[in-house]
């Protein structure tokens, strides 16, 4: 297991996020930004060299965006205005389950944490990856997912979308039925 921090999006919004070690040692940078079609998030080494990227294809109620890794589609990820319990990531199948407002979330598959991330006292995400290797498309999920909240609750700090409506929630398996089928771990 790793453990890293991840930078709050600044109130100027200059679309960097940085992801560090507990000891401040910068690790990651995330760059761009999302809300409409063809925009983008990247997330660099300390090279600043590109590791992943999330592109947003499509716009309107049920946006789309693909994930890549070196350059190699691995995945797409769906929203909605609808988020009520989770999200897939498609060709990973990796489930997000979590909040936007209180940006907790997890990442797993049906037997396996991923990556789990919860807020601290100084607006920073503490997050724990379980597999080192995927660690930049983790870490870029949430950063994703951190960011949307953004636009999904109409934050000044987002650009004027169809998106600023009454927010999205993704929250976690409560009141429903479907946990019964999830393994125990």
């Amino acid at each position: 297991m790793h453990d890293l921090l991840m930078s709050k999006i600044r109130e100027q919004f200059d679309g960097i996020t940085t992801v560090t070690t507990y000891t401040n040692d910068m690790k990651y940078i995330i760059s761009g930004q999302i809300g409409q079609r063809n925009d983008k998030l990247t997330i660099y080494n300390q090279s600043y060299e590109p590791l992943a990227e999330i592109t947003q294809v499509s716009s309107g109620i049920l946006p789309r965006f693909i994930l890549t890794n070196q350059q190699q589609t691995v995945g797409s990820i769906g929203l909605s205005l609808k988020l009520h319990e989770l999200l897939f990531v498609n060709n990973l199948n990796w489930l997000v389950l979590g909040s936007l407002e209180k940006r907790r979330f997890q990442i797993k598959t049906v037997r396996q944490q991923l990556a789990t991330a919860n807020p601290i006292r100084d607006q920073r995400l503490s997050i724990h990856i379980a597999k080192i290797n995927q660690e930049p498309l983790l870490l870029l999920i949430i950063a994703f997912l951190d960011r949307w909240q953004f636009i999904a609750h109409g934050h000044p700090l987002a650009r004027p979308s169809i998106f600023n409506a009454p927010a999205p929630t993704l929250t976690p398996f409560i009141n429903s039925n479907s946990l019964k089928y999830l393994p125990k771990e």
